[in-house]
């Protein structure tokens, strides 16, 4: 029989574009194995997401190796995904449920099936399996999937999955807004597929509802495993704890008196019947055999279970890949204590601290002068000196700024194409190497002035943007001019910037997903970009809605509302500093373009 269980060895993972930062370390080798269930809890943060995601090929490995069995997740260099891979593993990220692009219910579950190539038959079987088992309903077929429920998208986003049959099933947080029902039809799905022999790796932050279908248990804490055990085990080691689930704790405390045997085997916790079968057995003991077990329980602590449980032989290994160095204790640390302390204040990104260092007035004072000047240059030479002074000003911000050395290499590249069209010559067939030059040299004093704004991004935060704007031309208003609806127009595109990218990285990683691609996930096949780019539109129209509920709340627009502000904005001294050096380059810049 063929090993489907999943590797992970050495795997390290870090931001797109920020190889110093990173998202997710696997220093030893994890091990799922197939036909089990494994819940992943942690706080918010810790990495359980990124996890599921460098799983499923929608991150790419910057370290280490993954595999299922002999098929290793990454190929030809970590170039592209394994299809096999790919087409044996199903995830659910979180709200799944706005993915949809097709008219119906129907052409959402047949474009799930379609990179599996299956015959008609086979594919109304699964459809119609799917459905069933997600407690839809047949009728729901032709419906636009926007005006189901939004309890029934979620179990759409299942049947989804559930159609594909994958080996393996990726979910994240996927009892998120579901009833009591549908919690208990989503344990359902997952015991038949734990009885069809595959497997289950779960992201919860509420484990007591799956806890009792669990096989192990993996705590991921600031980007890495800090716990693979048992699922009893954990259960036992945690039923004490003010976080754990209800039903551990009560269990915990029958056991304190005695009135359920102590923990062990591979049971979390036993059957409603069996339970109250030893609550009758205890119930009818002696009295002086109990005695000693309420006044301990009565004690703070008292619901520890007293007796270890026996270990099951783990369906998940947590071990150093070969070769490596021993791990140390602190590599797999003990559960971390219940006990609240005071939380440190976070520290503060360098990206953050820049952003409140300098006045926005003077940061955009300081561009003007300096982009007019780079624009103003017409030599090689003064291109030369424009591009020192923007990879001087971008080698401090060079770490945040590597998100957008895609966009300049594609920017540079037109520049290239854009020279080579302007020289060339149809008839007669020549190359005119001058007015190519002289095109490239224009677009390049262009491309420096524009290199020199793209820090700004990260130098000013959209709030001081907006203060800035308000105390500039505040005085204004009382002519009239509506400044500010100008500065919260303002102040929300610089907002929406980085909040759109986010978006459309998101709906990429689920039609990545959904259609099985074997590309990284960041060059989308040009096939499931209306995937992706249909439900990106209707996200962008859902935020503006709600963005427009929101300040109407607030009350813009509103002239009898008072104003008040938090803070204002103040000429400092770096901020002085920085206009005058800003006007002594401008004016070495002027000088040479008009020698």
């Amino acid at each position: 029989m063929i090993d489907r269980s999943w590797r992970l060895e050495a795997v390290r993972v870090c931001a797109a574009g920020e190889r110093d930062k990173t998202l997710l370390t696997i220093k030893e080798k994890l091990v799922f194995k197939e036909g089990t269930i494994t819940l992943l809890i942690g706080s918010n943060g810790a990495g359980k997401s990124t996890l599921l995601e460098t799983m499923a090929g929608l991150r790419r490995l910057n370290e280490g190796q993954i595999a299922i069995g002999a098929d290793l997740l990454w190929v030809g260099r970590r170039r592209r995904l394994s299809r096999s891979v790919v087409l044996n593993t199903g995830i659910a990220l979180q709200h799944s449920e706005s993915q949809w692009f097709a008219a119906t219910v129907k052409e959402e579950l047949l474009y799930s099936l379609k990179p599996y190539k299956l015959e008609p038959p086979e594919r109304e079987r699964r459809l119609h399996h799917a459905l069933q088992a997600a407690g839809l309903p047949a009728e729901l077929l032709a419906r636009d999937p926007w005006s189901l429920s939004g309890g029934q998208q979620r179990r759409l986003a299942l049947a989804c999955l559930l159609a594909c049959e994958p080996q393996w099933l990726l979910l994240d947080e996927p009892t998120a807004g579901l009833d009591a029902e549908g919690i208990s039809r989503l344990c359902a799905v997952l015991a038949a597929h734990k009885a069809a022999g595959r497997g289950a790796v779960v992201a919860t932050h509420d484990p007591g509802a799956l806890l009792p279908l669990a096989d192990e248990v993996v705590v991921v804490a600031r980007g890495s495993v800090r716990e693979a055990v048992a699922a009893s085990a954990w259960a036992n080691a945690h039923a004490a704890d003010a976080a754990a689930p209800q039903a551990l704790r009560a269990l915990a405390k029958l056991r304190g008196f005695a009135a359920q045997p102590p923990g062990g085997g591979a049971a979390v916790w036993p059957a409603p019947e069996a339970l109250a079968a030893a609550i009758h057995a205890a119930a009818a003991q002696p009295q002086s055999g109990r005695a000693a077990a309420p006044a301990a329980a009565a004690l703070p602590g008292a619901a520890a279970l007293p007796h270890a449980a026996p270990k099951a032989p783990p369906a998940m290994e947590l071990r150093p890949s070969p070769g490596a160095a021993e791990p140390a204790a602190a590599d797999v640390s003990p559960p971390l204590p219940t006990t609240k302390r005071r939380p440190l204040p976070p520290a503060q990104h360098p990206a953050q601290r820049l952003a409140t260092r300098f006045d926005p007035r003077a940061l955009i004072a300081a561009y003007m002068l300096l982009a007019a000047t780079i624009i103003m240059q017409h030599s090689w030479s003064g291109l030369l000196l424009a591009g020192a002074l923007a990879a001087a000003i971008w080698l401090p911000l060079r770490t945040q700024m590597r998100t957008w050395l895609g966009f300049i290499r594609a920017y540079a590249l037109i520049i290239l194409l854009f020279g080579v069209v302007a020289g060339a010559h149809i008839q007669p067939l020549s190359f005119d190497w001058e007015q190519s030059a002289r095109t490239m040299l224009r677009l390049a004093t262009l491309f420096c002035a524009m290199l020199l704004g793209l820090p700004m991004l990260l130098l000013m935060t959209p709030l001081r943007i907006q203060r800035a704007l308000e105390q500039t031309f505040g005085w204004m208003s009382r002519f009239k001019v509506p400044i500010s609806s100008i500065t919260l127009t303002v102040t929300l595109i610089f907002r929406f910037i980085p909040l759109l990218l986010k978006e459309w990285e998101r709906f990429a990683k689920i039609a990545h997903a959904r259609g099985k691609a074997i590309t990284p996930v960041g060059a989308l096949p040009p096939s499931m970009l209306a995937s992706a780019i249909i439900p990106y539109i209707r996200s962008i129209l859902r935020m503006a809605e709600q963005m427009a509920e929101a300040l109407e709340a607030r009350g813009f627009g509103n002239s009898d509302i008072r104003v008040t502000r938090g803070f204002q904005l103040r000429f400092g001294r770096q901020d002085i500093l920085m206009l005058g050096a800003a006007l002594i380059v401008s004016a070495v810049l002027y000088m040479w373009a008009t020698i």
